[in-house]
């Protein structure tokens, strides 16, 4: 059993064959990074709902100045971060996607189990 800790899990979605676990109630995150200006974002899929939830996204500017000055371009790179809810005992997977302008250009794939 893992130690109890204040701060979420965070999944390295990037590595190949991912596989985790986690007891019914534990939260997690994954980290994720967007540039819109650029066409850079990320999105995800959740194979089965009832076995784990989305329950908020919270990004914030890399360089929040940089919005500010006047003809200043590219200033829009974020860091963004989903959270998770085990919410019952199952194995589910969660696919998250690379785009650029749009189109995928990766996907990984993270194997979940909930005990």
């Amino acid at each position: 059993m893992k130690p109890k800790s204040d701060k979420p899990e965070e999944i390295d979605w990037k590595q190949a064959n991912v596989s985790v676990e986690f007891q019914v109630g534990e939260s997690f995150t994954c980290k994720f990074h967007r540039h819109g200006s650029v066409g850079e974002d990320a999105e995800f899929e959740i194979e089965d709902t009832s076995i784990i939830s989305h329950e908020k996204t919270d990004t914030e500017y890399l360089h929040p100045e940089h919005m500010k000055k006047p003809g200043w371009t590219g200033g829009d790179a974020e860091r963004g971060y989903w959270f998770f809810q085990a919410l019952k005992k199952g194995k589910t997977k969660l696919t998250v996607k690379v785009l650029f302008r749009f189109k995928v250009e990766s996907e990984h794939v993270v194997n979940i189990e909930v005990r």
